[in-house]
């Protein structure tokens, strides 16, 4: 049965989500509408495939008839759009794609938000992103001592964020690999909104936001996102290291994104076979 999607933010991720299913690679999936507050991101949308609903304002887009037809909203634009819009589409009764995890680091917020959602029988769902082992972390939580991530990014890929309004480095100056921040996923999230989603992902499979800890590193020799995960307790050890080319759009977001957000919206949408938890 096809599903009819909705997505919030026209950026690099919204883009591939939009051509995937064009290019008939999300069986089941139909995009029938878009909503970003920038209305000049419209100039660049491909309408010759397909009818596609351009929103700039939510209220519009919430109450037309479009929206009451949806089946799942994809978030790809910022912490700040899942806070502002989420609990509206959960209590609409809508699926929630979230990519902008971040926003989840406000716990007294994800308990809201999870308690809508049983409340309106709907889905918040987390993609794995630019990671990978989420699955496995998740399995294992409880058996869990300690969980870390260092993320290593071109300092290019870290421009904007406000960890650098009130630090001495400056990201034009770093010219070798430099530890930039080392301490709990609560405010690698704050420092790096854009850069370390990952970071709030991993610790919500795992042992909680505090005691993840999280260090970031800007490295100008390195033309991919790097992070690499270690998880250890009574269960034995995990070690991941991911390294992914960045989106050709958007250097401060990891393609891997993109199509693990794809995958999770295919998922969504053949339920009758899947793989891995």
């Amino acid at each position: 049965m096809e599903k009819r999607v909705g997505i919030i933010g026209y950026g690099s991720i919204g883009k591939e989500i939009i051509a995937a299913t064009r290019r008939y690679e999300i069986p089941n999936a139909r995009v029938v509408a878009l909503f970003d507050k920038e209305s000049t991101v419209f100039n660049s949308v491909d309408h010759d495939t397909g009818e596609l609903h351009l929103f700039s304002d939510f209220d519009e887009f919430y109450n037309s008839k479009i929206y009451s037809n949806i089946d799942i909203i994809i978030e790809c634009a910022s912490k700040g759009a899942v806070k502002e819009y989420g609990k509206k589409i959960i209590e609409s009764k809508k699926d929630l794609i979230v990519l902008s995890v971040g926003a989840f680091s406000d716990e007294d917020y994800l308990r809201e938000m999870q308690n809508l959602s049983n409340l309106n029988n709907t889905r918040i769902l987390i993609p794995t992103g630019a990671i990978a082992g989420l699955d496995s972390i998740r399995s294992v939580k409880k058996y869990l001592n300690t969980l870390t991530i260092v993320t290593t990014k071109n300092p290019k890929s870290l421009v904007g964020a406000p960890y650098f309004k009130s630090s001495k480095i400056r990201i034009d100056e770093i010219s070798k690999e430099t530890v930039l921040f080392e301490g709990n996923a609560i405010d690698a999230i704050e420092l790096f909104p854009a850069n370390v989603n990952v970071a709030v992902s991993i610790a919500l499979a795992g042992i909680g936001l505090v005691k993840t800890q999280v260090k970031i590193v800007a490295d100008p020799t390195l033309s991919v996102n790097k992070h690499e995960i270690v998880g250890e307790g009574t269960f034995g050890k995990i070690h991941i290291v991911v390294q992914n080319i960045p989106s050709p759009s958007n250097p401060r977001t990891s393609y891997l994104a993109s199509l693990s957000a794809i995958e999770c919206l295919r998922g969504l949408c053949n339920e009758n076979f899947r793989i891995g938890t």
